[in-house]
């Protein structure tokens, strides 16, 4: 049995369907099961709030392996989960942690950095990974692409490899059933180098509809997250990665997928195509 959090989120949805798809058990930790009832009686329900970490600690007790995500809990609280989950014997952890905390300098990349420090030091066996963009990012496009036919484009020519929720997911899932001595932080990326521009023209063409890229200041695109509710913390620790892609500070590319998993992760004209609707 393997306790899946953030099951309702692009990759913890993609995990929970892997690993079932292979033959686990799993558990799933949410606040409304109404989110999760398509799943049925193929997963276990356990209901609790991340605040509770006795909630959190039944939900992981006798469990192979935990997934856990960033946004699990805030830094303050997050140490009480991995305290519950240490009392219940959890064999291991996976956590989706940053690239950024691999390239340091952001606080993107030190609230990541601290989680990890947070599950190394209460003595859980842990991996960490430490993926790039996510290819779903692209969705928070699909408003104005439908409304407009354009994409607003902080970045610039700025490139980076972004990785499809599926290969996490494929990564997680190895790692909580058989890690094999994998790395302790494997750096998760797509194989190719892409910018916003580029990544357009991919969208266009799946979507057979043409699609402008438009420039905008990395000022603008951060106000227009707080405007849409982001917590203005997060807006700007989001525009400290968008300044860290525009100035070519984000230009890593990795294997690490084909290594781990046996397979090329999907490239980003493969993940519109699958996705295409959602844009058109």
């Amino acid at each position: 049995m393997y306790l899946v959090t953030g099951a309702t989120g692009n990759v913890g949805r993609e995990l929970v369907n892997q690993l079932l798809a292979s033959g686990e058990r799993v558990r799933v930790f949410v606040r409304d099961p109404r989110k999760v009832a398509h799943w049925g009686d193929r997963v276990e329900v356990a209901t609790g709030d991340f605040e509770d970490s006795k909630s959190f600690g039944r939900a992981v007790a006798g469990t192979e392996g935990a997934f856990l995500m960033n946004g699990a809990a805030e830094v303050g609280t997050f140490p009480r989960l991995i305290e519950a989950a240490h009392k219940e014997k959890v064999p291991r952890i996976v956590f989706l942690s940053s690239l950024f905390a691999s390239l340091r300098g952001t606080n993107i990349g030190r609230v990541h950095e601290e989680k990890e420090n947070t599950i190394r030091q209460v003595g859980i066996p842990g991996h960490f990974l430490r993926a790039g963009g996510f290819m779903s990012n692209t969705r928070q496009w699909a408003p104005s692409i439908k409304a407009q036919g354009v994409v607003y484009n902080p970045m610039g020519t700025g490139k980076s490899a972004p990785i499809a929720p599926e290969d996490i997911a494929a990564v997680a899932a190895r790692l909580l059933v058989s890690p094999n001595g994998a790395e302790e932080c494997p750096e998760l990326t797509g194989e190719e180098m892409l910018s916003v521009p580029e990544q357009v023209e991919i969208l266009a063409r799946a979507i057979g509809k043409p699609i402008r890229s438009m420039d905008v200041p990395a000022e603008a695109a951060i106000e227009g997250m707080k405007r849409n509710g982001l917590p203005a913390q997060l807006a700007e620790a989001v525009g400290e990665s968008i300044a860290a892609v525009r100035d070519g500070r984000a230009e890593r590319l990795t294997h690490t997928v084909e290594r781990i998993t046996g397979r090329k992760p999907m490239t980003f004209a493969q993940w519109a195509d699958k996705h295409a609707m959602e844009f058109a």
